[in-house]
């Protein structure tokens, strides 16, 4: 792919974004223009969310009715399943509601984030040469979007078939609800995982970058050269909260000295062995270009692949150039963290609802198949059958947010362990002030908060362990419920105590 005629001011970011910038603009999540400096938002956005609402108002009246549900659920005969269903389908079209509103509330805060991804992706692409496929990349994420409204127009597809053809019941309310209420989500997940692997995708290269303090091209004779020439013992070993007492104040640093047992104060930096300073620039070792494929794991989530020409630090490189990288380095891991911040702002509490009418949909979905087994109608079974279909459609849903935000989690704490080690490494030939810079950077990546939480919960593993939990709680419920109804007043069951009544006249 050839990336030499795109322009210095486009953005990779930007410009892979549109596809999901199309659908959430499709579902109304995205009211206002893709970017501040675009119209902002006319008069057909209006006219495009007033409709919105108008269809959803509307579908939310249609299954609101008490009859048309008694309808739909009459070959089942279960008051449990119906609620459940219906309370999982109209509070899905309230969340629609309030999402678009929401959206509508934060699209400054989305133009915020724009910006200030745009931004950083500038500096990475421009000054630190990444280059991006950004069709290929662009492709895939019209693939996946595809396969997803082809996924949902197959499981409406079988609701269909299942209950219109074999049951004799006119469902169509409830396939346009459905869809309203699902495409939202695919929306909002979309955008989600997007804005999360793109942030994780800079924090990898932030730590790609740092990796080349590390010096790992070098043998163990040339660092030896590198080391300290008036010290025999190597580097100590350190903790990871212990880094600011292994060198000192302004005035000097501390060194460990194996021989003396105790702690010896050294102005300035240390002596060392280094072959004449480079330019301020990176030194080019290879112009070639070299291709890495980064994949997110447990699946559903993106593949990427770099094209990165490999402007490096190596052993030649001054004090100055170093200190200057480390610098740069610094102020996109923080600019990351405020993305992350800004993530949390927009969609985070959208999610998180969505997360809520999920889990009522898993108990109830699950409620059926259990049903299908124990009472062994073919009704049952149809419906387990669609309901088993949107049990998997919404696990994948939930397992691709929290795949996600814990791989972004992981990238980017996983700069304070490479930070860790080029000062274990190279406390001993670095300058003062570029352990001092690293040091600030370590305590930067331990002060940052970069989970990605709606202020309730964070979505991580530990989040999808409770909903598991939850599950088999609500889930033994309601099986309880089935299987012993509570007593009623008409039951033959019923023994009522007999009173008797004492005349207090006198």
């Amino acid at each position: 792919m050839n990336t030499d005629n795109i322009k210095p001011t486009d953005s990779s970011f930007c410009r892979i974004m549109k596809p999901i910038y199309l659908v959430s603009k499709m579902a109304g999540l995205w009211p206002q223009s893709f970017l501040r400096a675009s119209p902002g938002v006319t008069v057909l956005d209006i006219g495009y969310l007033i409709v919105l609402y108008a269809m959803y108002f509307f579908f939310i009246l249609v299954n609101t009715n008490a009859k048309l549900w008694d309808y739909y659920m009459k070959p089942f005969e279960s008051d449990i399943l119906r609620y459940g269903l219906q309370t999982h389908l109209v509070n899905g079209l309230f969340l629609g509601v309030v999402i678009v509103t929401i959206n509508v509330v934060q699209y400054q805060k989305k133009w915020d984030y724009m910006e200030l991804l745009d931004n950083v992706t500038k500096v990475v692409e421009q000054e630190f040469h990444v280059r991006y496929p950004i069709r290929v990349v662009q492709t895939f994420i019209v693939i996946v979007i595809s396969s997803e409204l082809i996924y949902l127009v197959v499981i409406l597809a079988g609701y269909y078939y299942l209950i219109d053809q074999t049951l004799n019941i006119t469902t169509k309310y409830l396939y346009a609800s459905y869809y309203m209420m699902n495409i939202s989500l695919l929306a909002l997940i979309n955008e989600y995982i997007y804005f999360t692997v793109h942030i994780r995708r800079l924090f990898m290269i932030v730590n790609r970058l740092l990796k080349q303090l590390l010096l790992g091209d070098t043998n163990e004779s040339n660092e030896t050269v590198l080391l300290d020439q008036n010290r025999k013992s190597k580097t100590p070993t350190i903790a990871y909260d212990e880094i600011f007492t292994v060198y000192g104040r302004a005035g000097g640093r501390k060194i460990g000295d194996a021989n003396a047992g105790g702690m010896v104060k050294s102005k300035g930096p240390p002596k060392v062995t280094m072959v004449a300073p480079a330019s301020a620039g990176f030194n080019k070792l290879s112009a070639t270009t070299c291709r890495s494929v980064y994949v997110l794991r447990n699946n559903f989530c993106f593949y990427f692949k770099r094209y990165i020409t490999q402007l490096k630090i190596d052993n030649q490189s001054s004090m100055e150039t170093i200190l200057k990288t480390v610098n740069r380095l610094s102020v996109l891991h923080y600019h990351l963290c405020d993305a992350i911040r800004l993530v949390n702002r927009i969609s985070s509490l959208s999610l998180m609802f969505h997360f809520g009418a999920m889990f009522v949909f898993l108990v109830f979905g699950l409620f059926t198949i259990y049903k299908a087994f124990n009472s062994g109608t073919w009704a049952f079974r149809i419906m387990a059958i669609a309901n088993g279909a949107w049990i998997a459609f919404y696990l994948v849903g939930i397992l691709s947010v929290i795949t996600a935000t814990t791989a972004a989690q992981t990238s980017g704490r996983m700069t304070g362990d490479i930070v860790h080690q080029i000062i274990r490494k190279h406390q001993n030939h670095f300058s003062v002030e570029v352990i001092e810079k690293l040091s600030t950077l370590s305590l930067q990546v331990t002060m940052r908060d970069m989970s990605f939480s709606c202020g309730l919960f964070n979505f991580d593993w530990s989040l999808f362990g409770s909903i598991l939990s939850a599950l088999a709680m609500y889930l033994v419920f309601l099986i309880q419920f089935d299987v012993a109804p509570p007593v009623g007043l008409n039951s033959p069951n019923l023994t009522i105590p007999s009173i008797e009544l004492i005349d207090f006249e006198v």
